[in-house]
């Protein structure tokens, strides 16, 4: 009779350990398959992931006017988290640039910024959240630059746009 009780506590520690196995596999895949393996949003705090070369960014909806010469656009995003280019510029010596943007942030952060690409820094941080104004940078040496929306799920929308001159 001893036998017979021990066989069948044998079978339900069996049993447990096989549903803990199953249960731990089960949280494993969808930490691994569901859950991002990047999370974009971290570039809005992080220097240096924001002065890669590559974009890394989602929103659920976006919309963006595209920018010309002369670059003017609306645009709106939906939890956009990341960093996106919106515009390369080269410049020869003594450049400079004029922009104006009027932005709302309705949660979340965004920030718009101007990055010296060949020197890796970023110059200026134009607009930080929800503000509207213009500015200019001037004598900016020979170089590539680019502007770059950055947010983390940020609901924003708004109107940027950008001059260059070469002296």
């Amino acid at each position: 009779m001893k036998s017979r009780v021990m066989k069948m506590n044998r079978r339900k520690k069996a049993h447990i350990v096989s549903l803990l196995c199953i249960i731990l596999a089960a949280v494993l895949c969808f930490l691994r398959f569901y859950l991002p393996v990047f999370n974009p949003g971290h570039i809005f705090y992080d220097n240096n992931l924001l002065l890669s070369e590559i974009d890394r960014y989602h929103s659920e909806k976006a919309v963006q006017m595209p920018f010309g010469g002369d670059s003017e656009g609306n645009f709106s995003f939906g939890k956009f988290s990341g960093a996106k280019t919106v515009k390369t510029i080269m410049l020869h010596e003594n450049g400079s640039l004029f922009y104006s943007w009027d932005v709302y942030v309705e949660r979340g952060h965004f920030k718009i910024v101007l990055i010296d690409i060949e020197n890796q820094k970023i110059l200026e941080t134009i607009c930080d959240g929800s503000s509207n104004g213009n500015s200019e940078i001037h004598n900016l040496p020979n170089g590539e630059y680019c502007i770059k929306f950055v947010g983390d799920q940020a609901a924003v929308s708004g109107k940027f746009s950008i001059t260059e001159s070469n002296w």
